[in-house]
């Protein structure tokens, strides 16, 4: 396991996003360095789906995407996040698929759930020989 750090903007910028009924979900930007992993911007989908369903549209991730090559947007995408409004901190089989899509461009891809009825969040990462997994609070700092 390593290391995340989380900016307090961040959550803030998750909070205020996840804040609805329906779900909503969005891109976790950041930067690798010497093994942990700095989240330090998001860039929410801007949709809304239902409550139990959401997706980043694939024209939008495109526009992210060549953004990040053109140098308009800062540092990589290091994971995504979401909303699980009233229903708690899990990762389902859709969203367990999503996070291994996520991973196959990096091993320290992480995916947030956010619960904005209950304020929590939890963040999961993928851990050879035992799957993704809920990173443990002693590895997620916020600063």
């Amino acid at each position: 396991m390593f290391k995340v750090f989380i900016t307090s903007r961040v959550l803030e910028r998750i909070a205020r996003d996840v804040n609805r009924p329906a779900e909503r979900i969005g891109l976790l930007m950041g930067v690798l360095d010497d093994g942990s992993l700095w989240v330090n911007d998001i860039i929410p989908a801007g949709v809304e789906m239902s409550e139990v369903h959401c997706v980043f549209p694939p024209r939008h991730l495109a526009q992210v995407a060549n953004d990040i090559v053109e140098g308009r947007i800062q540092g990589r995408i290091v994971g995504w996040y979401h909303s699980h409004p009233g229903h708690g901190l899990f990762l389902s089989q859709t969203d367990l698929d999503t996070h291994m899509q996520f991973h196959q461009f990096s091993p320290y891809a992480l995916s947030l759930v956010a619960d904005p009825k209950s304020g929590e969040f939890g963040v999961w990462n993928y851990e050879n020989g035992l799957g993704v997994v809920q990173l443990p609070s002693n590895y997620i700092h916020i600063i």
